[in-house]
């Protein structure tokens, strides 16, 4: 079945800041940004911003089982809340996609970040994007997208896969960093040892 994303889900931008966000470590409210979104679209809230909400407009804090989505930058990925948070917003460089409660019984949120990930949605985005290096998706763009969404068990079934490939791929790039920090100390040494031999 082919819906587009504003059929299944409402669709809210993030908290309008003014400027950079100012740093607290004291403040109450925790703010996501696209840096807390890896290039493997796992998101991470361990080390997020504290800040002070200024501003008028009431935050729309986050919920498990949200959708988060880069939409200005270079990329274009979108994310999931993966346990229940409290006093956590977004940055306006995100938007909030959370499913209508009466669809919550039969869209899983972890599919749904999968499928706009996707080839055929990322190139949507790519040929719909304002700016060149530094891409811009509207709303509007974003509410367009459309999207195949299949019976729940087969949606469940491709978002165990999705988890299981991001723990996967995030273990392989520690296994890599952490082999290339044993090389760099290897060079280092030689290098030092070269040093005393000469001297």
């Amino acid at each position: 079945m082919i819906i587009r994303l504003s059929d299944i889900a409402d669709i809210h931008a993030g908290y309008p800041f003014r400027g950079t966000i100012a740093h607290d470590k004291n403040a109450p409210v925790q703010v996501v940004q696209p840096k807390d979104i890896s290039d493997l679209g796992e998101l991470h809230l361990e080390n997020l911003v504290k800040t002070e909400l200024k501003g008028k407009k009431l935050p729309m804090w986050l919920q498990h089982g949200d959708i988060l989505f880069i939409a200005k930058g270079i990329r274009t990925y979108a994310t999931y809340v993966p346990e229940e948070i409290k006093d956590v917003i977004c940055s306006p460089s995100l938007f909030q996609i959370r499913i209508q409660p009466s669809l919550r019984n039969s869209i899983n949120p972890i599919f749904l970040a999968w499928q706009l990930n996707q080839k055929p949605i990322q190139q949507y985005f790519r040929q719909t994007a304002e700016g060149s290096a530094q891409t811009n998706i509207r709303k509007p763009v974003l509410a367009n997208v459309e999207l195949e969404v299949p019976v729940l068990e087969k949606q469940n079934i491709i978002a165990k896969l999705y988890e299981a490939s991001i723990k996967e791929n995030a273990l392989l790039h520690k296994l890599i960093n952490n082999r290339q920090q044993q090389l760099n100390a290897i060079a280092t040494d030689l290098i030092k040892n070269s040093e005393q031999f000469k001297g």
